[in-house]
């Protein structure tokens, strides 16, 4: 898939999801299912500050580096990639920690203003590829080296993988 299909591709999911807030009373956004579990709000914040704090730095930092080139994504990565176009269909854990747990939303603007950052980011990101060479690699923690095309990729698995997450919060709430 090019970088222009994965734009339109993440902005369709951004659009989806933004017109789906509205489903949502703000005490709906900050309720979890128990201590472990996140809100739906939390997992809106984790999308934004994933894309604009983890996922768009990676994409920048291949851009302007040619290191690691020769290195490649491990197994896992591979079928991510290449054979299923998306992560597998399973919970991913990850143990709760500051740096990691997203913060409950202050409001629902926050969560639209995050959204519009994200749009308006990943259409800067879009827009470098032509100026660049993007011939660099960054190591993700599970799926090993991915060049900038395949950071920016990633945003748009990433926001697809998580509508699972949705899906179960929605059963939850009742949705």
């Amino acid at each position: 898939m090019n970088n222009q299909k994965t734009f339109q591709k993440i902005v369709q999911l951004l659009e989806s999801w933004e017109k789906q807030l509205s489903n949502y009373s703000m005490d709906e956004l900050l309720k979890k299912s128990d201590a472990n579990s996140w809100s739906m709000g939390q997992v809106y914040i984790h999308l934004i500050n994933a894309t604009l704090d983890f996922q768009l730095l990676q994409v920048r930092a291949c851009q302007s580096s040619n290191e690691n080139q020769s290195k490649r994504k491990n197994f896992k990565g591979f079928i991510s990639f290449n054979v299923l176009g998306k992560f597998p269909p399973i919970k991913i854990k990850v143990a709760a920690s500051e740096s990691y747990t997203p913060k409950q939303p202050e409001s629902v603007a926050q969560i639209l203003e995050g959204f519009a950052d994200i749009k308006k980011e990943v259409r800067r990101t879009l827009e470098s590829f032509s100026d660049k060479s993007c011939n660099g690699k960054i190591e993700h923690p599970g799926l090993s080296f991915l060049n900038a095309s395949e950071w920016f990729k990633l945003i748009e698995m990433h926001i697809r993988h998580h509508l699972a997450q949705k899906k179960r919060i929605d059963s939850f709430l009742g949705k």
